[in-house]
């Protein structure tokens, strides 16, 4: 697998041609332009990539489809059935070169919750998976074999889904009690100042789950405060404080959950793309022992004009502290629409 790229919008002067989009190159420290979209990229929501493909919803019409934008090829997804709020998207596996591909969606049901869909190549319409869980944080499709689905929910538990059979088939992979340290954390990061975010990610057949802490008005000191705290005596306007990523945990299931401080040589990629993890050995661009992440903080990411889609970086794992990641296309902490997305070159 190569290097993700980062899919980026234009830079403000380059708005008149709306049907491009940059892609931002870690390895050469570059981007290049791509044409030819359907559609100008702020009329476009992106839900999910993996295998080199974009999923992307029409905000016009909430008509979603595949696109590569290596190929510009296209492929229209069906509408029958389709849930009405998509959260996130991935694939089995590349259509390029393989016909039997799912799409798998977390869609919003009910205030709150989420549930599971999925659509096989050559479906009409989306069918609904019915799992224990009241919601779910995130899905990722397994290395071994890509018609098992792992779908991460409250607990923290783990369901295992096999979508290559006709009528798909569930077991609870894992069921633990939550771990010490996530427990520990809610005292760290309170929910009145912070929310959290939470990831699975494989690498070698071990399942990993990766709890990201967002502050929710963060000073531009970094020092998290109340949304009332934004008001001052001296300024006609409250202080920007935007949501900012503060933190990241991470646990390793090994029959049970283990407290993970150090990725060695791997490289972790999070965000509206199905999460990877990368060998620093083999791309040696890449820094070791990092998450990679960007935005995807929907319920807040167009609450205000001048933020959202901003919130990314570089987590270093053995400091604790975020770097930027240094790409031309806008200032920190700026507004960014359509949000960055990592995606990889089809394999």
């Amino acid at each position: 697998m190569a290097s993700p790229l980062l899919v980026l919008p234009l830079h403000e002067e380059e708005e008149s041609q709306e049907t491009n989009i940059n892609l931002f190159n870690l390895k050469t420290k570059t981007s290049h332009k791509l044409i030819n979209l359907p559609k100008n990229p702020k009329d476009l929501r992106f839900v999910g990539s993996s295998h080199g493909w974009l999923i992307v919803i029409d905000k016009n019409t909430n008509i979603p489809f595949l696109l590569n934008p290596f190929s510009e090829t296209l492929i229209h997804l069906p509408t029958k059935n389709i849930p009405s709020t998509i959260i996130k998207a991935i694939l089995s596996a590349n259509p390029s070169s393989h016909k039997n591909y799912t799409v798998i969606l977390i869609y919003e049901h009910g205030y709150n919750n989420t549930k599971l869909a999925f659509c096989r190549h050559g479906n009409e319409e989306w069918t609904y998976l019915e799992g224990e869980p009241e919601t779910y944080y995130d899905i990722v499709c397994t290395d071994l074999n890509n018609n098992i689905l792992l779908a991460l929910g409250p607990g923290p538990l783990v369901e295992a889904w096999d979508l290559g059979v006709p009528i798909p088939k569930k077991k609870t992979l894992i069921q633990d009690s939550c771990p010490k340290t996530l427990l520990e954390n809610e005292n760290i990061f309170p929910n009145d100042l912070y929310t959290s975010q939470w990831y699975l990610a494989l690498s070698f057949g071990q399942i990993f789950l990766v709890v990201r802490y967002i502050g929710e008005f963060v000073r531009y000191d970094g020092k998290v405060v109340y949304e009332g705290d934004t008001l001052t005596d001296y300024a006609s306007e409250p202080l920007v404080c935007p949501y900012r990523t503060v933190d990241f945990k991470l646990d390793l299931e090994n029959k049970n959950w283990i407290e993970v401080d150090c990725l060695d040589d791997f490289a972790m990629f999070l965000g509206g793309n199905q999460s990877m993890m990368l060998s620093t050995t083999i791309h040696r661009e890449l820094k070791r022992n990092v998450i990679y992440f960007t935005d995807d903080y929907w319920d807040r990411m167009n609450e205000d004009y001048s933020y959202g889609g901003h919130d990314m970086g570089i987590y270093n794992m053995e400091y604790g502290i975020i770097d930027a990641i240094n790409v031309d296309c806008q200032e920190q902490l700026q507004r960014i629409v359509p949000p960055p997305f990592w995606i990889t070159l089809p394999d």
